[in-house]
């Protein structure tokens, strides 16, 4: 087709973060040899920036959007420039959203002022601390990891959100980190602890571009194709979908991220009823002969979750009340039971000196070390096998220069053989399984330092409850060797190893938490 001499009049908001999105888009056209202007149009929701209220507290839909697509019903515009997250799942009338950019940063960060970090609390933040969001989304997700915030409305662009950080009208605030990026900000000042998933879910399609024209307009559906991102189109119509099918708004507590791993697409869920309620969350992989037809792929999941009929679990591990999985199935109406099915006891040991790393792979590890020594030298590095472990050793006071992401172990090996050098003592029990050290290949220079040792109790209940989360193999091992599974019991394993045990025992039909933490646990439990 040949161009149009005509410039593209690009529609966007007037905050610095729209105007940013818009000349990039800008510069793209002219690179590829389009003239382009932009026209800034002010919306219902930057209108209200200056009210004091969340958009939680607003009724309708599309409050940063509905002025743009009037702009381009009436023609006054060729194009609008939108966040996609800001987007209504429903176009109006003779528009269409025909390209997605490039996925940057999907996540949220946490931004706290130094004198209100405390590194032994999870998210590194004192008690009580005054946290600013207007999101439902991030509320709903902060109380259920710490219920003792004061979440305060939070209004305004990303700049002045930062400023009235710096004001000290807050202890902490949330952003979207790819506002930040875009912008360029620093954010030095503040201690920054990024709210990555499957922790903390992001909002449909967080971090992208959504590109709106008229629907008839063939002219600007080939100019957009320079704007396309075929994977973050994908990832975008499946979170989108899940918004949809929950006829939910931006406003929302909804959080939905899809991710292609190893050529799986994962999807995770945080769905609440309101901002102050605790989330249910769920993840699934969708199979790629399903992506084909997205809306029939998602229709059953979300349906699945709206639908969860709480039922009994039982968890081999001793908890608190206060534990997040605790706390969750039981505001959620489940009822929770809890307790090892392992003795423990410690082993005496002896440090060896010069040492530049000490690997954890168990909070019991933790524990039955840290009993025994100490203090250790602030030149050795820790690491720890996952993020549970990490907090156990964050809650004595020591820094973590490693934590193993998801709960592939021979991935989590590899990625600390990458990272470490030099001297590493694994700490364990005496019967593990050494996953770690098997994999190990570049270090030579590894010893293994048994502190406690792990044994089946003597005498075990039997479960009656629906579903059993087992949290290791000697678990496994304790109970069914001495129970069978009954017909209406299902099985959660919180990682590889206990469901290669479980599976070693003849149960293949085994849920595995993505990995092993009690967040990802109760994704499978929903």
């Amino acid at each position: 087709m040949k161009k149009n001499t005509n410039p593209v009049i690009i529609g966007t908001r007037g905050s610095e973060l729209a105007l940013w999105q818009a000349n990039l888009t800008k510069s793209i056209l002219e690179k590829n040899g389009y003239q382009a202007e932009l026209k800034i149009i002010k919306t219902k929701g930057d209108a209200t920036q200056q009210w004091n209220l969340s958009f939680d507290k607003m009724e309708g839909k599309g409050f940063f959007t509905k002025e743009l697509e009037d702009a381009l019903l009436s023609n006054e515009i060729d194009m609008a420039v939108h966040s996609c997250k800001d987007m209504p799942t429903e176009n109006a009338q003779g528009l269409t959203l025909t390209a997605f950019s490039k996925r940057a940063n999907p996540f949220d960060i946490l931004l706290i002022r130094k004198e209100k970090v405390d590194r032994k609390s999870l998210l590194k933040l004192k008690q009580n601390a005054i946290v600013g969001t207007s999101s439902a989304r991030r509320k709903a997700q902060l109380l259920a990891l710490r219920p003792d915030f004061n979440i305060q409305d939070l209004r305004g662009n990303v700049p002045s959100r930062i400023h009235k950080l710096s004001e000290e009208k807050y202890d902490a605030i949330v952003l979207a980190s790819a506002g930040i990026e875009r912008l360029n900000i620093d954010i030095s000042a503040f201690e920054q602890v990024v709210l990555k998933a499957p922790a903390f879910i992001p909002a449909p399609a967080q971090g992208v571009l959504a590109f709106q024209i008229r629907e008839a307009d063939e002219r600007m559906k080939e100019i957009c194709s320079l704007l396309n991102d075929d994977k973050s189109a994908e990832i975008a119509a499946i979170e989108r979908q899940i918004l949809h099918d929950f006829e939910g708004g931006c406003q929302m507590p909804l959080g939905v991220y899809a991710e292609k791993i190893k050529e799986e697409t994962h999807v995770w869920i945080s769905q609440a009823k309101a901002w102050n309620t605790f989330p249910k969350r769920k993840h699934v992989v969708l199979p790629n002969d399903e992506l084909n037809n997205i809306p029939k792929a998602i229709e059953p999941i979300v349906l699945s979750l709206k639908n969860s009929t709480p039922t009994a679990v039982f968890i081999s591990s001793d908890l608190q009340e206060n534990d997040y999985i605790v706390r969750g199935l039981k505001a959620l109406d489940y009822t929770v039971n809890y307790a090892t099915l392992i003795d423990f006891s410690p082993i005496n040991f002896d440090l060896p000196k010069e040492i530049d790393w000490l690997f954890f792979s168990s909070k019991n590890g933790v524990k039955y070390f840290f009993d025994t020594v100490k203090n250790i030298s602030p030149t050795i590095k820790i690491a720890a096998v996952n993020k549970g472990t990490a907090r156990a050793i964050l809650e004595l006071g020591y820094p973590v220069d490693f934590i193993g992401q998801g709960g592939d172990i021979a991935n989590v090996s590899q990625k600390f053989d990458e990272t470490a050098n030099g001297k590493i003592i694994f700490i364990q029990a005496k019967n593990s399984l050494r996953s770690i050290q098997k994999s190990i290949s570049k270090n030579k220079d590894i010893h293994t330092l048994i502190v406690y040792e792990n044994t089946p109790k003597a005498s075990i209940k039997k479960r009656t409850e629906q579903i059993l989360v087992f949290t290791s193999p000697m678990n496994v091992e304790a109970y069914l060797t001495n129970y069978p599974l009954e017909k209406n019991q299902s099985i959660i394993s919180i990682g590889t190893s206990t469901s290669d045990r479980l599976k070693s025992l003849g149960y293949a039909d085994v849920k595995t938490a993505f990995e092993p933490t009690y967040m990802s646990i109760m994704d499978e439990i929903i």
